[in-house]
């Protein structure tokens, strides 16, 4: 299915993408709209065949002509369903396929986004909700776009049909058109700002939702969890106050809108009975134009529909585009470099700044293959921070990072992350079973996912369900499931940051001799308070001092 190319510069303006939307699944909308005016137009034709049973069938009581009449309705039923049929499969297939598209291309940005770069873009709660509300209302917006081809199609056969049976009924269609007019362009203006605060505060409150769900527990016993339910309690709060505006709109707007065309049915049946009774019209043709001006009225209600479902798109739009303008903080080399196999891993005078302030450095080191070194310090030291440097989470202020001579920043992101693994303090979890954290779609059979188990003092049995983010196991378990499945990458350079903490000094001791023999080519940097991992290591660099050497 053709998806918008993720890797072009998405414009800020909400039309941009929505006519990328669009052209995406031209196609498709082509053929509900053809099928759409097919059904549109038999749908106007059995007034027409009414019209004609009655005048030239029941009027003169002619069977014939009345049986011939009512099969022709017949007929024209049987296409009417068959190309609402097309239009309505048609139109469904192009705002699915709108929707995963434009998913796949939202999630497929943010996993080249660190958390620097999503910052001031709100929460998890927030992108959920653009992924997930926002793109609902631009496919309800693509799904709704045939729409105005059964609208088109009803003015154009209706109008010219109404000419030819009293002109004066036309007259009474046509004076209904400026008012209609202005009402569709007075109310959207009031819409779309109160649609855009609508979408804010439901953000907002998805934020709240998943801090509360995530950290209210732990800080309930501080009165955290008070505060978090407050702040719930305003959010929602502003997204009822949002919803009644908004909603105190759509329904002026959506009641107003078919109002007009129904006093033009009223107007219309005054001077058409006069019609009637003085002979110009037929009662065939009365029956008509009540059934046509019915259509109308419908038509004009979709319309109103259509032009709010607009102004929801606009606003998605806008917030989708948001996500998909931000750029990643380190670049992708156009021409990367390939790394080297079984290299050693080097720091040249690296520094980093955050805010102004010098986190780590100057500092310059190397790891050869199979080399274990323990990295040590106080908090705050910058220990977490020369990992993320050294599997370029993060590129340094000052000097380089390089593998086998190949700067970091030459090589290919995804290159970078297979062959040099960090394994944080705090690792990612996806809901499943243990098995399926460790396999996350790599082809890989059950005794291996035992021996990652074991290497990493994991005693779970594979189809143990780990909950939501890692919630039913330790932190610790939580760490060494992560670490078990950075094993089974084979990586050049494995990144710990302190992931035996929660283990006693025995079953420790049993991992860092396991971690050795597992892949014995394997560079390993580990962040540790714990003396048994120094005591384990080559050497040690103690961030606040000076590098041990331990042969």
């Amino acid at each position: 299915m053709p998806v918008p190319d993720p890797s072009s510069s998405p414009s800020r303006r909400p039309t941009s993408l929505l006519r990328q939307c669009m052209m995406a699944q031209w196609r498709t909308l082509v053929a509900a709209v053809t099928a759409s005016v097919v059904r549109q137009v038999a749908l106007l034709a059995i007034p027409w065949c009414v019209q004609r049973a009655v005048d030239d069938g029941i009027a003169r009581s002619d069977l014939r002509v009345t049986i011939f009449w009512a099969l022709a309705v017949l007929v024209v039923a049987a296409i009417q369903w068959a190309g609402l049929v097309g239009w309505q499969w048609w139109a469904n297939m192009a705002d699915a396929r709108v929707g995963v598209g434009l998913r796949h291309r939202l999630v497929r940005h943010v996993a080249t986004l660190g958390d620097d770069d999503q910052a001031g873009q709100g929460g998890r709660g927030d992108l959920a909700m653009r992924v997930t509300r926002d793109v609902d209302l631009v496919r309800i917006w693509v799904h709704g776009l045939t729409t105005w081809a059964v609208i088109a199609t009803t003015f154009v056969v209706v109008l010219p049909a109404l000419a030819s049976l009293e002109p004066v009924l036309l007259y009474v269609t046509l004076a209904m058109i400026p008012p209609l007019v202005l009402v569709n362009v007075v109310f959207p203006r009031r819409f779309e700002p109160a649609l855009a605060e609508l979408s804010d505060a439901h953000s907002s409150r998805a934020d709240a939702v998943a801090d509360l769900l995530t950290v209210g527990g732990a800080l309930r016993g501080l009165g955290g969890a008070d505060v978090l339910l407050g702040r719930h309690h305003t959010h929602s709060a502003r997204v009822t106050e949002a919803t009644m505006r908004a909603a105190r709109i759509s329904a002026t707007w959506s009641a107003l809108g078919p109002m007009i065309p129904r006093l033009a049915v009223v107007a219309g049946i005054a001077f058409g009975g006069m019609a009637v009774l003085s002979g110009d019209l037929t009662v065939g043709g009365l029956v008509a134009f009540v059934s046509w001006m019915v259509t109308l009225t419908l038509a004009v209600s979709v319309a109103v529909e259509r032009f709010a479902d607009r102004g929801q798109a606009v606003v998605a739009a806008r917030r989708i585009a948001e996500v998909l303008a931000l750029r990643p903080a380190l670049d992708q080399p156009d021409d990367p470099l390939p790394l080297p196999e079984n290299a050693t891993l080097t720091c040249e005078d690296v520094t980093f700044d955050r805010d102004g302030r010098r986190v780590l450095g100057p500092l310059s080191l190397s790891v050869r293959p199979g080399e274990l070194l323990a990295v040590t310090g106080p908090s705050g030291s910058g220990k977490s921070t020369l990992l993320r440097l050294l599997c370029r989470r993060a590129d340094p202020s000052e000097g380089t990072v390089s593998y086998g001579g190949v700067d970091l920043r030459a090589a290919d992101q995804d290159e970078v992350a297979r062959s040099l693994v960090l394994v944080s303090q705090r690792p990612v979890l996806v809901s499943g079973t243990v098995a399926d954290n460790l396999r996350l779609g790599r082809d890989l059979d059950d005794e291996d996912l035992r021996a990652a188990c074991h290497t990493a003092a994991i005693d779970l049995p594979l189809d143990a369900e780990v909950g939501e983010r890692g919630g039913a196991l330790s932190g610790g378990q939580v760490k060494r499931l992560a670490l078990a499945r950075a094993l089974l990458g084979r990586p050049a350079v494995l990144l710990l940051d302190d992931v035996t903490s929660a283990l006693d000094e025995t079953t420790e001791a049993h991992v860092l001799d396991r971690l050795r023999r597992w892949s014995p080519r394997t560079a390993v940097v580990f962040v540790t308070h714990r003396a048994a991992v120094a005591d384990a290591a080559d050497r040690v660099l103690d961030l606040t001092g000076a590098e041990v050497s331990h042969g």
